[in-house]
């Protein structure tokens, strides 16, 4: 089986104390993004893929889920999610799969499939997209988000102009037309994710038989509160979020 990053020695724990902080861009920007794409969840089915600690299926739950699967790679991380679902059994199930094993599993017919901040570590996004369309009702959606294309499109050099003050004036694209594999660390831990250009993801979508319904790509411009924060998103998004409806 694949290794998770997420298992390597101490990386989890690192991985931990930055979801701990309440003023992150999971909090902020993310987990309430995905909040507001998602379809009424009382009594669906769903699969959220690279589940991590379950912390977006705590959320779904309060939204009267009936059922949820969660898959994850990292077995630190399945471990945590047992935990932070407890209050939920028996009405979730995990397992330990890469995203490319989504025929390992035995449910299948899901109403609603969901994604946080993964896709982009995936090589083949079309073979994903058949998968997942395979669990997936006809009229069900997906709904993911991930890195920016804007964002996994950097392969070196300085990612941004800055002025004479130091400021971020603008960021560069040096690299957006190259897709493919891009050599990343995080916590001295290097891994790997994959840069499409937006047009070829939302054409791989259309592809494999999904209807586009929305997309959202956050910037903070009418949260001010926030903008010392995250002063990257007064100038670009760093994440992309799309909602799809399976139609064929």
């Amino acid at each position: 089986m694949q290794k998770s990053v997420y298992d390597t020695e101490n990386f989890f724990e690192l991985y931990q104390k930055l979801r701990a902080n309440p003023i992150s861009l999971n909090n902020i920007v993310e987990k309430p993004t995905m909040l507001s794409l998602l379809p009424d969840l009382a009594g669906k089915k769903l699969l959220d893929l690279g589940c991590g600690t379950g912390e977006h299926l705590a959320l779904y739950f309060a939204h009267q889920l009936q059922f949820a699967v969660g898959v994850d790679l990292s077995a630190a991380m399945l471990t945590q999610a047992a935990k932070n679902l407890a209050d939920f059994a028996p009405h979730f199930s995990l397992h330990q799969l890469a995203m490319e094993q989504l025929d390992c599993l035995a449910e299948d017919q899901f109403d609603v499939v969901s994604s946080s901040f993964a896709f982009h570590y995936m090589a083949d996004f079309p073979a994903l997209l058949k998968a997942i369309s395979a669990k997936l009702k006809v009229n069900g959606q997906l709904i993911f988000s991930q890195e920016h294309p804007i964002v996994t499109a950097y392969q070196g050099g300085e990612r941004w102009e800055k002025n004479e003050q130091k400021e971020q004036v603008a960021y560069r694209l040096n690299f957006y037309r190259d897709e493919g594999e891009r050599d990343r660390s995080w916590f001295k831990q290097p891994f790997k994710t994959y840069h499409r250009t937006t047009a070829t993801i939302i054409n791989n979508l259309i592809q494999a038989g999904f209807q586009i319904e929305q997309l959202a790509e956050p910037m903070l411009v009418d949260q001010p509160e926030w903008q010392s924060e995250f002063k990257d998103l007064q100038h670009r998004p760093v994440l992309l979020f799309v909602k799809a409806r399976k139609v064929r």
